[in-house]
């Protein structure tokens, strides 16, 4: 199975009369895990009120202080489509409340025709203002590491 490269994507996105019309791009990312972390609303602490599903860079944790932690630089791999994709993404964990009062993780499911391990899809869609640009994620190299 061919898949694309960050690259491809970019070029296709930003060349040809469509480009103008679709500024979209949307990619598959596995789970990566199930925590309690949320290093936005909750730095610092480990099992925080509540439950995220964390896909995309292996660098994820508690502490990740924003402006300062750099994602590519701390990641050695993602679990997203591309390889340069060392972002994270993250969603509240949906529970079902049993008849008898225990509760239930409710599973991710994959995607149609994706192979990816629950996870979810990434989307990134470019302001219709006709000014702001959308840049393609930094190239990362394994001699860089």
């Amino acid at each position: 199975m061919h898949r694309p490269t960050l690259l491809t994507i970019a070029i296709l996105w930003a060349t040809g009369a469509q480009a103008q019309q679709a500024r979209m791009m949307r990619f598959a990312c596995s789970q990566l895990v199930i925590e309690r972390l949320d290093p936005l609303v909750n730095p610092g602490v480990i099992g925080t009120p509540h439950v995220h599903q964390i896909v995309g860079g292996n660098s994820f944790n508690a502490t990740m202080e924003p402006v300062t932690y750099d994602l590519p630089t701390e990641s050695t791999c993602t679990s997203c489509t591309f390889s340069e994709d060392f972002s994270n993404y993250w969603t509240a964990s949906l529970y079902f409340r049993a008849r008898n009062g225990t509760f239930q993780r409710v599973p991710q499911f994959k995607n149609q025709g994706l192979t990816q391990n629950g996870g979810m899809t990434v989307y990134y869609i470019s302001p219709y203002d006709g000014i702001s640009n959308t840049t393609a994620f930094r190239p990362v190299s394994i001699f860089s590491k």
